[in-house]
């Protein structure tokens, strides 16, 4: 197979069968074992997600009354309903959990501060995966404010850049040419702001020129699980067994989303705390234009299914993560306005390890 070809087949993620009429079963066990999984965690939980994911639904016919969409896809007006695009995540304490009790914010980072480590990721499709590791480096930059010389306090966004200093395919005996391309993603950066809470927002992200277009979903997939890990937090003290939810207007593969995270504390060891974070994400719009998609592909959503869960391993009061995993399934099912029954399949599957 050729650098190309295999970059292609192991990244893109991208392998549209036509003809299918709906998610095949193997995605719908990934969205099913997520609804479970919370609902095993614990019933608050379930009960929690289901309650923020049926707050202020937009009636119309993708969207069941008092219930969220039950394709995935929100009605006209129905997303901005939920969260308008540009406003920050909302969070909403269900439980601050049993004693002891820890404070997670401020958790803004102070410009100037670094912290390394390596993310691994792999993507999956119905041509397989390739695990690519990244070695990054976090760095916290003065706020716009700071950097003209203006008003500064808490509260301002910090912006920060994710470095890519190195990138090497994950696997023993990988093509040398396949290696040669992967290597060339050193360089890359994800860019983002840190609120005072601790939420992530405007995520986006640069590929060396010297890289080729096919590399870029690997580095969108670094930049969605930096999204995925940097979390807002409340703004009281929190236990063992306190839970969350925020909700978020953000993006994934280029669509624009409504994302529901639910995140548990697990466990608490001095500083150091562990988190579960489930989330569930609906389509705002059946707009579906992701790059790199051939022109005679389908490019409007008949049906949508996103989830993720996962650990996360934060020190109360720092900005960046120590540590987690995550496991995500995307379903999307397309289709052809003009010819309703051409449909297709977007199947993809990311595992992410978190190091630093």
């Amino acid at each position: 197979m050729s650098c190309r070809a295999a970059i292609l087949v192991s990244l893109a993620g991208l392998l549209v069968a036509c003809e299918k009429e709906s998610p095949s079963a193997d995605a719908a066990k990934h969205v099913d074992a997520g609804a479970s999984k919370a609902s095993a965690i614990d019933p608050d939980l379930a009960q929690a997600m289901a309650a923020a994911s049926t707050r202020a639904p937009a009636a119309g016919p993708n969207t069941a009354q008092g219930g969220p969409p039950p394709n995935g896809i929100f009605g006209p007006g129905g997303a901005d309903r939920e969260l308008p695009r540009g406003a920050p995540p909302k969070v909403t304490l269900g439980s601050d959990g049993a004693d002891p009790r820890i404070t997670l914010v401020p958790v803004q980072p102070k410009a100037g501060s670094k912290q390394s480590g390596t993310i691994q990721i792999v993507q999956q499709s119905e041509g397989g995966g390739l695990p690519v590791e990244f070695a990054v480096t976090f760095e916290a930059q003065k706020s716009k404010a700071d950097a003209a010389g203006g008003a500064t306090g808490v509260g301002l966004p910090v912006p920060v850049v994710v470095k890519v200093t190195g990138a090497h395919v994950a696997v023993a005996g990988a093509p040398k040419d396949l290696e040669a391309a992967v290597a060339k993603l050193k360089g890359s950066k994800v860019e983002y702001e840190i609120a005072a809470d601790g939420a992530g927002t405007g995520y986006r992200f640069e590929v060396p020129k010297s890289a080729g277009p096919e590399l870029a979903d690997i580095v969108r997939a670094l930049s969605d699980t930096l999204a995925v890990v940097t979390l807002p937090y409340p703004d009281k003290p929190v236990g063992v067994g306190a839970y969350w939810m925020a909700t978020y207007r953000d993006g994934v593969l280029g669509l624009d989303l409504v994302t529901y995270r639910l995140i548990k504390v697990e466990k608490v060891e001095g500083q150091k705390v562990t988190l579960n974070v489930n989330t569930k994400r609906y389509s705002a719009s059946p707009s579906f234009d992701l790059p790199g998609l051939g022109p005679n592909a389908p490019h409007s959503l008949a049906e949508f299914q996103s989830i993720s869960e996962g650990s996360v391993e934060v020190i109360a009061g720092k900005g960046f993560p120590t540590g987690g995993t995550q496991n995500a399934a995307l379903g999307a099912q397309l289709q052809d306005p003009q010819n309703p029954r051409a449909r297709g399949m977007l199947e993809i599957r990311t595992h992410a390890e978190l190091k630093f």
